[in-house]
């Protein structure tokens, strides 16, 4: 088929859309990992305005890793929290999910309801800390996990992909013999393979970015999260910023510059999602609307 100039254009300016679309997303992300190369002599003779370094150098990420055996406690935390908490997540809330999709279930408009409730309203900080606190997880991995351990919005991602399985297939599971359990675990999960790696995405970025309720909850120090301790690093970075003080468990030579730790800190915190990210992508878009279909 033979292009009109027309299709021509359109198909140059729409070319022309999604590459600049695409450098405006890669760019920040280039930028952050070319400046945890930078030395302080570079940055100092480019007056911080630098995009690829000329002679890259290691000492940011060596500053943040000779934290040692915190560093790797923190990380080994962190990735507990996000196995623990994702799996846990997604088991009860996809069957909170199923139980919604039952049309025949006893109050199941009020149970819906009281789940979109929990969207737009939270109980707030103070009676959730009490609530952990009473409960006996204060101080303890639990403290991560089971606050959030149902998902609402994904709860009704779920409802909603469950309601769009092809009734005859439950239906001759049923005429088999086959029971609610059976059903969910054997016939419809496994066809619910797209919108169960999406939400598992979802929820392990959530898992694994989070750190303000490990900063609430927890007062162990062995207990940190390796979010929470890239956050107290940047802001002992910031504090020999503005002080200038010394004896910090940073070696900020003349080697490197404050920046150049924060990009590396950014860096390490973000790595292990996106070595994840490109296994669960193809997964992604399929899921999220295939779950929101309407009835």
């Amino acid at each position: 088929m033979r292009l009109t100039k027309g299709d021509i254009i359109y198909q140059a300016v729409i070319y022309f859309v999604v590459t600049l679309l695409l450098l405006l997303a890669v760019f920040p992300l280039f930028y952050v990992v070319s400046s945890s190369f930078v030395s302080e002599t570079e940055w100092t003779a480019s007056g911080g305005k630098i995009i690829i370094p000329k002679q890259p150098v290691l000492d940011a990420y060596r500053t943040v890793l000779n934290e040692g055996t915190t560093f790797l406690r923190a990380f080994r935390v962190s990735v507990t929290r996000t196995l623990l908490g994702t799996s846990l997540t997604i088991f009860f809330t996809m069957c909170m999910g199923y139980v919604l999709s039952r049309r025949d279930i006893p109050f199941n408009k009020a149970i819906l309801f009281m789940t979109l409730v929990t969207i737009l309203f939270g109980g707030g900080l103070i009676p959730t800390f009490l609530v952990v606190n009473g409960t006996k997880i204060y101080n303890t991995i639990w403290a991560l996990v089971i606050p959030g351990l149902v998902d609402s919005w994904a709860v009704l991602v779920f409802r909603q992909f469950f309601l769009n399985t092809p009734e005859s297939i439950e239906e001759s599971a049923r005429i088999d013999g086959a029971g609610e359990i059976t059903i969910m675990w054997v016939i419809v999960v496994p066809l619910s393979k797209a919108v169960i790696a999406a939400l598992t995405l979802f929820t392990a970025v959530s898992h694994w970015n989070a750190w303000f309720d490990a900063a609430v909850y927890l007062k162990d120090a062995s207990l940190k999260p390796f979010q929470l301790l890239m956050r107290d690093l940047f802001v002992n970075i910031a504090i020999l910023t503005q002080r200038s003080s010394t004896g910090s468990a940073f070696d900020l030579s003349a080697r490197i510059t404050p920046n150049s730790v924060r990009m590396a800190i950014t860096v390490l915190g973000t790595l292990p999602i996106l070595c994840i990210y490109p296994f669960l992508q193809k997964y992604f878009t399929k899921g999220v609307y295939m779950g929101a279909v309407k009835e």
